[in-house]
């Protein structure tokens, strides 16, 4: 896809972090947040605070007391700071394979690997839940850590994701559902585990104000310029300049800190409205598989014994050549897409000692595409997409 300027390129995720939200921190920016809305979703469980998901994942796994150089299992198909925290914390990543109907872990693959395991973490991707049944079943006594990036408020058989496990953590950083600069939560029933995480948390370095001021600043122009008709004209070109040298959205980096309190507040304002944004995501997921249910393409599902958010909606094609030539002509067309986790297989082989046994997952990881949907997106710009999607050759 070449680079061109176009201010009405539509952005493939929706970083949420207006100017209503830079005001509400700053103003926040010193009082004691109000977290029992929180504390009433995760009714019985403890919860602590920190600045990421990935430094939840490296606090949890360093409260669970583990050997050093313990084999914790994860799905391959995820984010790889998921296997840099593994490794920050003293431990090393085995990985597993995805199933092709959800894109979760892979009980099959669980079940003939968990002998050499000592712990797994459990990926809900794209905010579907794993099929935590048969994960518990198989797992035993060997503790379970709920990935719920991008599950939050996602349930299986009733049960919220992350409190299904010894303890789940989420994240907060923009592009996530919600988008609050930076941020990440664990929850745990295990009061033992509790007390551990609590000790972990509070050796953490806070934040001084200059740096709350500061990082509220960069949040809003963020995404400020990550919405039409900025994104477009100058997030985009620039940044594809630039993104393999410099961590523009703060990926890849790893300080483990407290949450900074100015993005709390903003994560509990955000919180009293989120179900509706995910009612409204919902109901533009179920626009889109109606409108595609009669394409060559494997569409986002929802199990009967799940509840999804549709954080994302990914797209599974035919081929890879298919799925290029859908994403360059959706570029071309004013939409933005991403190929999600596509080089995660290579970076894994390369960085982590990935020993090409998840066929599963490079199968998927050279064929998905995720095209955007998120709740402010209007019918015409819906069928805009669906329309691109079929002239690709999808029908």
């Amino acid at each position: 896809m070449g680079i061109k300027l176009n201010p009405g390129l539509i952005p493939r995720f929706n970083i949420d972090y207006g100017l209503k939200d830079l005001f509400y921190a700053l103003l926040n920016l010193w009082k004691t947040p109000d977290v029992s809305l929180i504390k009433g979703i995760f009714e019985d469980s403890d919860i602590y605070w920190t600045n990421s998901g990935r430094t939840s994942l490296y606090t949890i796994l360093k409260a669970l007391d583990l050997p050093e150089k313990a084999r914790i299992g994860i799905s391959l198909y995820t984010c790889p700071s998921d296997f840099d925290a593994i490794i920050q914390a003293g431990h090393v990543p085995v990985f597993l394979d995805i199933d092709l109907e959800n894109l979760t872990v892979s009980t099959v693959d669980l079940a003939q690997k968990i002998d050499v395991l000592d712990a797994v973490v459990v990926v809900h991707i794209f905010g579907r839940p794993a099929e935590m049944d048969e994960i518990l079943q198989i797992c035993g006594d060997k503790p379970i850590i709920e990935d719920c990036a991008h599950s939050l408020l996602s349930t299986y058989k009733g049960n919220l994701t992350g409190t299904m496990g010894i303890a789940g953590f989420f994240s907060f950083r923009s592009g996530k559902y919600i988008s609050a600069g930076e941020g990440g939560l664990i929850v745990t029933k295990e009061k033992e585990l509790a007390e551990k995480i609590k000790s972990e948390v509070e050796s953490y370095d806070t934040s001084s104000s200059l740096d709350e001021i500061l990082h509220t600043f960069i949040s809003f122009i963020r995404s400020f310029l990550y919405h039409r008709p900025w994104f477009g004209l100058f997030s985009f070109p620039f940044g594809s300049l630039i993104e393999k040298k410099v961590d523009v959205m703060n990926k890849y980096s790893f300080k483990k800190r407290r949450i900074r309190n100015s993005n709390l507040h903003v994560i509990l304002k955000k919180m009293r409205g989120f179900r509706k944004v995910v009612d409204a995501t919902r109901v533009n997921s179920y626009y889109l598989m109606d409108r595609m249910a009669s394409l060559e393409l494997k569409l986002p599902c929802e199990k009967p014994d799940s509840w999804c958010n549709y954080f994302l909606f990914p797209i599974l094609f035919k081929d890879t050549c298919t799925r290029d030539k859908t994403a360059i002509l959706l570029f071309e067309n004013g939409i933005d897409n991403a190929k999600m986790f596509t080089k995660t297989p290579e970076i894994a082989k390369r960085e982590y000692g990935y020993q090409g046994d998840c066929a599963n997952t490079e199968f998927v990881s050279e064929r998905i595409l995720v095209v955007p949907h998120y709740h402010t997106l209007k019918e015409t710009e819906l069928d805009k997409i669906v329309k691109v999607i079929e002239n690709a050759g999808n029908k």
